[in-house]
């Protein structure tokens, strides 16, 4: 079955005539073939009978569209543009061509921009100031979200959507919100993607976009030739990896920011129309399998984790306290940075007959949070937590049974930690009884040293290649720093790593590093270290770790992609597979390994293909 794609243009971001509604979609959306727009109304009274106008000929020319920014941009004296009247009256009109209301940018307004912001934007106030812990925070933030969306409701509207410039659409999607989007290239998308992707699979979104703010985030500089290729990479990597809305928020229109101007008819903004045409062209002779692209791999948002992956420093927008500032919990988000990569050709820990450690298997992961359910976290063979978590006993359920039906799990001893205060007691689920997933008891505060590692044993995992060795001796490995590790007590879990400050056989008493537990038809893996894995001592390891179980995922896959790290790829159902290759100026060659056979892929800088296994 083929996906169901939307594919449009913005209208309101510099400018607002309801009289000429209309004739925009006419020469901005409609006369190019595309079949979506967005509406922002600004701080416009707009008489009602506008939006029955509007409906009625979007309808008649089969063109699905949403209304965004109501309640931020609604006129004095006003919650909403709309009013349960209007929406009735869209309703009967359009059918199923209203999409709903858009919400915008709530996790960047509310948890993730700068102090001084709040002073310049008049609709946005500073969240509470001196809240007690993390899970008030997120509490606090919900239910600003869940307002908004319970007014959508109460006004007969079904669907809310979100523009979302963060990796917060799991706390958007748990205020309510059915259909997140987000607004690129605010941040990585290669981090905000994936993110977004596994936020809409857990809560099993009707669909999910991507919104491309190109004028304002693709860089600075207008007249850039690389931010005029960026464009074009953005919609390609946002359509492989799955994307089913794309809307342009500006550019095709006019460019009115970082003190320039330029109109409709100057050339950077005939570039943005010239690869709206192009996308459009690729969209309609492309016939991409529904489904999205496959993952086996995912990483855990934590409970509670306010890193948003793009705009501020201080966690849920508290200002006031060093401990709210991003710190040792959110630097093990860097790990993303490395996805993408192969490891340096110099790292003995590379292992395999052919390099595949730039991506997990499929070339595609996922990030999920860490309040999904086991039967959605089935879909992956490996999940690995990153970030700060606050542990509670519904999550630690969930983990046990996606373990216990055949998954491979890996996280840290403060992924175990309840307390949600930042720098708080540790306080570990279950008081570190944890007997039946992790196979051992734990306590925090154990020795605390200034050495190396050596791995024990191969790992249990099928594929998985520690740097072990069968002989004691060996130097100790990933020395970075002094590291205090969790006491273990082992209760039939098997010691794969300690922590050792000599060549020669280690003493025994020398603390545990990290362990595997057989439970049930899957393993448990725990980096037994009492610091979050950002911490500058513990991420060698930590890397390690995490890069071969991504690199093992893809050495045991049906099929191998081998090559530069310049080419992203994606497998959707049917073994439809897509290629980019994100380089800007360098042709790029990959290797397919598929059923005993190679195919050699050779790809134009730029350039997506889709190749049919």
């Amino acid at each position: 079955m083929k996906d169901n794609i939307y594919h449009g243009i913005h209208i309101g971001e510099h400018s607002f005539e309801p009289a000429a509604v209309m004739d925009e979609i006419q020469k901005r959306c409609i006369e190019p073939g595309m079949n979506f727009v967005t509406i922002r109304t600004r701080k416009v009274d707009v008489p009602e009978e506008y939006f029955y106008a509007w409906a009625k000929y979007l309808a008649e020319h089969q063109i699905y569209f949403i209304f965004l920014y109501t309640m931020q941009n609604a006129p004095e004296g006003t919650y909403s543009h709309l009013n349960a009247k209007i929406v009735k009256g869209i309703q009967k009109i359009a059918g199923k061509y209203f999409l709903g209301d858009m919400i915008g940018e709530t996790g960047s307004s509310f948890a993730c921009k700068q102090a001084g912001y709040y002073s310049h934007v008049k609709h946005t106030s500073m969240p509470p100031q001196n809240l007690p812990d993390m899970e008030v925070a997120a509490r606090t933030y919900i239910s600003r979200v869940k307002e908004m969306v319970e007014y959508d409701h109460s006004i007969g509207i079904e669907d809310v959507i979100t523009v979302e410039a963060t990796a917060l659409n799991n706390y958007n999607m748990e205020a309510g919100v059915t259909m997140p989007m987000l607004e690129l290239m605010c941040g990585n998308p290669e981090i905000l993607v994936p993110a977004l992707r596994g936020t809409a699979r857990m809560y099993h979104a009707k669909l999910w976009g991507t919104y491309i703010a190109h004028e304002w985030y693709g860089g600075m500089r207008h007249g850039d030739i690389l931010k005029q290729k960026r464009l074009e990479l953005a919609y390609k990597y946002a359509y492989l990896a799955g994307s089913q809305a794309f809307c342009l928020e500006s550019g095709d229109e006019s460019l009115e920011s970082y003190g320039q101007k330029h109109e409709m008819d100057h050339p950077y903004c005939q570039q943005y129309r010239q690869v709206l045409q192009s996308f459009n062209e690729w969209i309609q002779k492309d016939e991409r399998p529904a489904g999205g692209p496959k993952a086996k791999v995912a990483f855990v948002q934590g409970n509670l984790d306010a890193f948003g992956g793009w705009g501020g420093s201080s966690l849920w927008s508290q200002f006031e306290g060093e401990s709210w500032g991003h710190s040792v919990p959110e630097y093990s988000w860097h790990i993303f940075n490395e996805i993408g990569k192969t490891r340096h050709w110099s790292d003995p820990a590379l292992f395999g007959e052919e390099d595949v450690s730039a991506f997990p298997a499929y070339g595609q992961f996922d990030i999920v949070p860490a309040k999904a359910k086991a039967k959605d976290l089935a879909r992956y063979d490996y999940i690995i937590f990153a970030g700060w978590n606050t542990m509670t006993n519904e999550i630690y359920q969930e983990l046990l049974t996606y373990v216990q039906d055949g998954g491979h799990l890996f996280m840290a001893t403060p992924h175990l930690n309840t307390n949600p205060r930042r720098g708080g007691e540790a306080m570990l689920i279950h008081d570190g009884h944890m007997e039946d997933l992790f196979g051992c008891v734990l306590q925090p505060g154990g020795k605390r040293m200034n050495v190396g590692y050596h791995f024990k044993r191969e790992s249990m995992m099928e594929g998985v290649q520690y740097p072990y060795s069968s002989s004691p001796m060996a130097d100790p490995i990933y020395s970075a720093g002094y590291v205090t590790y969790t006491h273990v007590t082992p209760k039939g879990c098997e010691v794969i790593a300690r922590a050792s400050n000599t060549f020669f056989e280690d003493k025994p008493d020398m603390p545990i590093a990290l362990i595997e537990h057989r439970c049930g038809k899957g393993i448990a893996s725990l980096l037994t270290v009492d610091a979050y894995p950002g911490d500058g001592a513990v991420y060698p390891l930590y890397r390690t770790i995490v890069r071969e179980l991504l690199q093992a995922s893809h050495r045991n896959c049906d099929i191998k992609v081998v090559g530069s790290d310049s080419v992203r790829f994606a497998v959707y159902p049917n073994n439809q597979l897509y290629l980019l290759n994100t380089s800007y100026d360098v042709p790029s060659t990959v290797t397919i390994k598929y059923e005993g056979k190679e195919e050699i892929i050779s790809l134009d800088p730029l350039a997506l293909k889709a190749w049919n296994l």
